[in-house]
């Protein structure tokens, strides 16, 4: 095997234990929540990664793992209210980066996933992919994106609710929004922690923390 090959197939393994790690348990997306759980941002990767969500989304608290957050509209969340953003929820997973290869949209070929559409010129490699969603209230296409910061790689992945119109362009504007606010955060956050500043322990999520984000 060539040097080229097996670097497109350890990322796209890496990539696909990206999705995997993405934790639905307890999947429920009935009803709204009256508690604030928004969160303007969240460390992970034992703060070396500061996650930043696009404008008019939050972090919430419920589902923060070492390696894991979701992301859903503000007012969802019982946060403030932001109508001017569209409802979708997106995940951020974080894994140890192999080596010092960087990431392309190529690197998603070796996924069970069919791509429709991909998008090398941005700060992260992006997909427009056909697959199978966490749940059946989701569609079934939905965008991935990946890039590295630092010594992990991110990746992100936006879905809707399956009878919600698709956002086109507006997907993964809002992925790109978030990873250039998550690599500006995350290398002041490396700097704090070069200097022994406190960091966020991530709380276990509890069961059905997907309530009300698509209402």
């Amino acid at each position: 095997m060539n040097t080229g090959t097996s670097k497109g197939l350890l990322l796209g393994a890496l990539l696909f234990g990206l999705a995997a790690c993405e934790d639905f348990a307890g999947l429920n997306l009935g009803g709204a929540t009256s508690e604030n759980l928004a969160l303007s941002s969240a460390r992970l990767a034992d703060g070396t990664v500061r996650l930043v969500p696009p404008p008019g989304f939050c972090v919430d608290k419920r589902s923060l793992r070492q390696n894991f957050a979701l992301m859903a509209r503000c007012d969802a969340l019982g946060g403030r209210l932001t109508t001017d953003a569209p409802l979708a929820i997106i995940t951020a997973t974080t894994v140890m980066a192999n080596g010092t290869t960087q990431i392309s949209t190529s690197a998603f070929d070796s996924t069970t996933e069919s791509v429709i559409q991909r998008i090398d010129d941005a700060p992260l490699a992006l997909v427009q992919v056909k697959g199978k969603p966490p749940s059946a209230d989701m569609r079934d296409t939905y965008w991935r994106g990946a890039t590295r910061i630092g010594d992990r790689v991110i990746g992100l992945t936006l879905y809707q609710k399956v009878n919600q119109a698709d956002l086109g362009n507006v997907a993964p504007d809002l992925l790109i929004q978030t990873i250039e606010q998550t690599q500006e955060q995350s290398v002041v956050a490396a700097v704090a922690l070069q200097d022994n500043s406190a960091t966020q322990t991530p709380k276990p999520a509890g069961r059905g923390f997907l309530a009300g984000l698509f209402e």
